[in-house]
């Protein structure tokens, strides 16, 4: 069963750059990854990235899920790229500005990339210009940050600007929790 919001943001979720913002738990990270299977099933043609800040949190955060939605075991750990649907997707992990050196020269379709405001900036700006592919798309999801943060200001803030869209994700949009979970946590 999916939230009224994660439906929006499945169906919404067709710009350059779309963005699930919200606290743990909130059912974010479902809905893009549901909207990840959709991309690579029907998306531009081309290569994927899927990020986080290390090959473990990729796989604990996205590779489970995904593969989970897809009827596949996931790959091992050691494993940084795959085929699915006749694509190559590659997995990269981005803890440090150093990370921008094993992107460069990619041509991307898609990037998923978990936990936005984890990655270093620099690395963020070479990604972008690594979406070439006619169509491109960006899916990412992030826990709120503070109002200074550079992606909230250069990105979240400039959404009518930039082909762009986000949604901010509460507890109460993620209908798998327990409710008692849910007012514990509030």
């Amino acid at each position: 069963m999916l939230s009224q919001k994660q439906i929006a943001s499945f169906n919404e979720s067709t710009k350059r750059f779309n963005i699930w913002v919200g606290a743990v738990r909130s059912g974010k990270s479902y809905s893009s990854i549901l909207r990840l299977v959709e991309l690579l099933k029907n998306g531009p043609a081309g290569n994927v990235m899927i990020i986080g800040v290390n090959r473990d949190t990729i796989q604990r955060n996205v590779l489970l899920e995904l593969y989970k939605f897809l009827g596949y075991s996931p790959p091992g750990t050691k494993v940084t790229e795959t085929k699915l649907y006749g694509r190559n997707v590659y997995f990269v992990g981005a803890h440090d500005e150093g990370a921008v050196r094993r992107i460069q020269g990619s041509t991307l379709a898609i990037a998923y990339v978990d936990e936005i405001t984890c990655i270093p900036e620099p690395f963020f700006k070479m990604l972008q210009s690594r979406l070439s592919v006619k169509g491109a798309q960006l899916l990412g999801t992030t826990n709120p940050e503070g109002p200074q943060h550079w992606f909230k200001k250069q990105y979240i803030d400039r959404e009518k600007e930039l082909d762009l869209i986000s949604w901010h994700f509460t507890l109460d949009d993620n209908p798998s929790l327990d409710p008692v979970y849910v007012e514990n946590l509030k």
